[in-house]
């Protein structure tokens, strides 16, 4: 791995991502208000099939939004873009298929818990390829970090244990993990974010397409709804397009330690929006999904994986 871009202002990478993880928290209540307007408009749908074809219009719609506002951006697609985007799709995909799959079989909870496990395994796994341990200070934030979403999430550690669906959600955050390091390789350091971001966004659609098409008839149900499309909307234009491109373009500028210990703000902010997003979505669809109250929890979680940020930035 070679040392990330040169930037002026060694704050803004740190910001840009945080505003990815913003857009990424919002995603959460407006994806569940997506997902009680499907159950609501075709109750007899697949759960999993349902949420399959949402994620390929989403991504689908992502990549045809971000072609159109970065075509004037146009050169020759050479092989980095193509290769770029084609990885960070297939990973993108398989971690939320695998993500989703653990959901079912486990509590929301304890999936966001370890879905979080990335923030681990990436120093591990760069410890174990340049056979150097990791510095006191990030070693601190990962601490911090698991300690905060620990308490986050609420983990009940007398019921927890390795079942099938934890399994599962483990192995979406070795695939989440695999595609910030992705992201940082060497010969991806030239090519054109934005093209890659517009494959990244068309594979993933691709790797759904399926579900889209098996089931059609229940899309021209659910399509037909304007509060499907309004909140859809968000979803594609402040969830997908903003936060992904943010990744994209300003994740190479930092360390990928760093970057994943900034990602696991995301519950935080998701934990946020709760608090007051859910009434206004649920007046929208008329869906029943109401606010989540400010808890001690949510305080202690949020203020130890802040802490954690702010330590990684001793590590140089």
């Amino acid at each position: 791995m070679t040392a990330p871009p040169k930037n002026r202002d060694p704050l803004k990478p740190v910001l840009m991502l945080l505003l990815a993880t913003v857009a990424w928290g919002v995603s959460f209540p407006l994806m569940k208000t997506v997902l009680l307007l499907q159950h609501q408009l075709a109750p007899a749908a697949s759960e999993w099939l349902l949420t399959a074809q949402s994620l390929a219009v989403r991504f689908g719609l992502a990549a045809l939004v971000l072609a159109g506002l970065s075509w004037r951006r146009r050169r020759r697609i050479g092989r980095p873009e193509w290769k770029l985007g084609f990885g960070l799709g297939l990973l993108n995909g398989g971690g939320m298929i695998f993500q989703m799959t653990g959901l079912g079989s486990t509590r929301a909870s304890t999936s966001a818990f370890l879905t979080s496990a990335f923030v681990v395994i990436i120093p591990v796994g760069l410890a174990i390829r340049r056979r150097k341990w990791p510095s006191w200070a990030l070693a601190g934030s990962c601490a911090l970090v698991v300690a905060g979403l620990s308490v986050l999430s609420r983990v009940d550690w007398r019921q927890f244990h390795l079942g099938t669906g934890e399994q599962l959600t483990l192995l979406s955050a070795v695939i989440f993990s695999g595609a910030i390091l992705w992201l940082d390789r060497p010969e991806f350091a030239a090519a054109d974010k934005f093209a890659g971001t517009v494959i990244m966004f068309a594979t993933t659609a691709a790797l759904f397409l399926p579900a889209l098409l098996w089931t059609w008839s229940d899309c021209g149900v659910i399509y037909r709804s304007i509060p499907v499309w309004v909140v859809l909307a968000g979803l594609v234009g402040l969830c997908t397009v903003t936060a992904f491109t943010l990744m994209n373009v300003w994740q190479p500028h930092l360390a990928p330690t760093h970057a994943g210990l900034i990602y696991c703000a995301e519950p935080v902010f998701a934990s946020v929006c709760a608090l007051g997003l859910p009434a206004w979505l649920a007046r929208l669809g008329h869906v029943d999904y109401a606010n989540e109250t400010m808890t001690a929890s949510l305080l202690i979680g949020g203020s130890l994986i802040t802490l954690a940020n702010v330590l990684a930035q001793f590590d140089r």
